[in-house]
């Protein structure tokens, strides 16, 4: 008998170097981009601009990630998310194409982290949950098209991410 899995996805976690002193800066730059409360959590998508800023902060974490692809990482958006007791997500992607980035900001550790769905079914149960362990500076690096999605947060801790969608540009020989 011979079995191969021949699709996988990867999903690439870093740890953020100088974290502490990094989260205060970005702290300081999101403090001009208010978050939006909508129905199940706050956020700043439609108005932050700090792409610049943040490729900057967090310049090492970049680095690593263009390292891991043999590419050049283009930023396209970056944004917050906050998380109150109660406060979740529900299931959607970000587009097609490209890889999107969650840097866990402010996290108790028992709020919720993201759960990822596997985009095809599985053989036994239909469906197959990733639900990664991450801490305060980990980023989590998936392709755009995997859904995801946040559990309620059970604490009174308020849960904090910033998510950025990339894509890249080919090294040049």
């Amino acid at each position: 008998m011979d079995i191969k899995k021949p699709f996988n996805i990867n999903f690439l976690t870093i740890k953020t170097e100088g974290f502490f002193l990094k989260r205060k800066e970005i702290n300081k730059k999101l403090k001009k981009f208010p978050e939006k409360k909508y129905a199940n959590f706050s956020s700043n998508r439609t108005t932050c601009t700090m792409e610049k800023d943040f490729v900057k902060i967090f310049e090492d974490e970049f680095l690593k990630i263009s390292k891991y692809f043999q590419s050049q990482m283009n930023l396209e958006k970056c944004w917050s998310a906050t998380y109150l007791k109660g406060d979740y997500h529900v299931p959607h992607n970000h587009g097609s194409t490209g890889y999107c980035g969650i840097l866990y900001l402010d996290m108790h550790k028992k709020s919720p982290s993201t759960v990822y769905m596997q985009p095809w079914n599985d053989d036994f149960d239909n469906t197959l949950l990733y639900e990664p362990s991450v801490e305060e500076g980990d980023i989590v690096i998936v392709p755009k098209f995997v859904v995801h999605f946040t559990r309620p947060n059970p604490v009174s801790f308020k849960k904090r991410i910033i998510s950025f969608d990339f894509n890249f540009f080919s090294k040049k020989s």
